[in-house]
């Protein structure tokens, strides 16, 4: 069973308002003698219009779980591709042959291309400095 929530009550709400501010807009300009009503109908909609954006930027922002699902499976996927590929290169080893800090993190870089030692091609030709 579906349970309503709490934004979803309140997002209803702002509609209702907004709504019953067009209808009073509507009927003040149908009967033509009601310029009062008209002016209150247009405020009550223009009060009610920020709360009728807001809902549906929330409700935009909110993902279902299928697709959380999806996001991480093609995350997941990237990763064996990426790792299939031998893209994932990980960290020098020490030059003096220790082993590194036990218990410390390691850390894996993620390139795009393989790099090869710490010298691009520049745009001209000429070899600078890798960043």
């Amino acid at each position: 069973m579906h349970t309503v929530t709490r934004e979803q009550v309140v997002a209803g709400i702002a509609y209702a308002v907004f709504i019953l501010g067009l209808v009073l807009v509507t009927v003040a300009s149908a009967m033509g003698d009601r310029p009062r009503m008209a002016d209150i109908g247009a405020g009550v909609a223009l009060a009610g219009l920020p709360f009728v954006t807001l809902a549906r930027v929330r409700r935009q922002h909110q993902i279902s779980a299928g697709e959380k699902e999806a996001i991480r499976r093609e995350g997941y996927r990237l990763g064996l591709d990426h790792a299939a590929r031998g893209l994932l290169i990980p960290p020098p080893q020490p030059s003096d042959g220790a082993s590194a800090t036990p218990g410390a993190a390691t850390v894996h870089r993620l390139y795009a291309v393989p790099q090869v030692g710490n010298r691009t091609a520049g745009r001209d030709g000429g070899e600078r400095k890798a960043l």
